[in-house]
């Protein structure tokens, strides 16, 4: 790899911003009182079949020493109806190091991080021993998907499929808001727990 297509697959990455992808509705879900229990379950709405998902923004990090020089680029996702960001069960990032030494060479490599602030894999006995719930653990996204770029849908398919699935969107929007409460009563309850 030479200089140029270093830089060229940092502009790569960034064209993917704003990617809109439809997801399979069976890798979410949201989180419930049920009797007393909080729960995490499937999400289901009517027969609409997947959830958009934008690649909003990236976060960068950038690392420098004499003898490299770094980035790391992770991609932020949100819900294209509500613009809340999604969780996922692991932080995905590319990381591109240009060494200087001993010769010139380019490096790219995908890592991928647990995410200790994705709730639904813990078991409620360790759900008390981890971070707090937050809005984003409402709804979250469980990706089974080992792409870090979403690949894009097409224009014309996504129009059609926001006006066809207009009132389940509407739909999924207050179940978000619901299950937003509802993290928000179990934050308390964490907290209460941890005194």
């Amino acid at each position: 790899m030479n200089n140029s297509e270093f830089y060229n697959t940092i502009k790569l990455i960034q064209n993917h911003k704003n990617t809109i992808a439809l997801i399979n509705i069976k890798e979410f879900k949201k989180l419930q009182r049920i009797n007393g229990e909080y729960k995490w379950i499937p999400l289901e709405i009517g027969s609409m079949p997947a959830i958009p998902i934008i690649t909003s923004n990236f976060k960068e990090n950038f690392r420098s020493t004499k003898d490299q020089v770094s980035i790391r680029i992770m991609p932020i996702w949100n819900f294209l109806t509500n613009n809340e960001q999604v969780i996922t069960p692991n932080i995905e990032k590319f990381k591109l190091t240009e060494y200087s030494n001993p010769v010139r060479r380019y490096v790219i490599s995908r890592q991928i991080n647990k995410n200790h602030h994705y709730l639904s894999n813990n078991s409620w006995h360790d759900l008390f021993d981890q971070n707090f719930a937050v809005r984003q653990n409402a709804i979250e996204w469980d990706k089974n998907s080992k792409s870090t770029l979403l690949a894009p849908t097409n224009e014309n398919i996504l129009k059609a499929y926001l006006e066809i699935y207009k009132d389940e969107l509407d739909e999924f929007n207050k179940i978000y808001e619901n299950s937003a409460k509802i993290t928000t009563e179990l934050r308390n309850y964490q907290k209460k727990l941890k005194l």
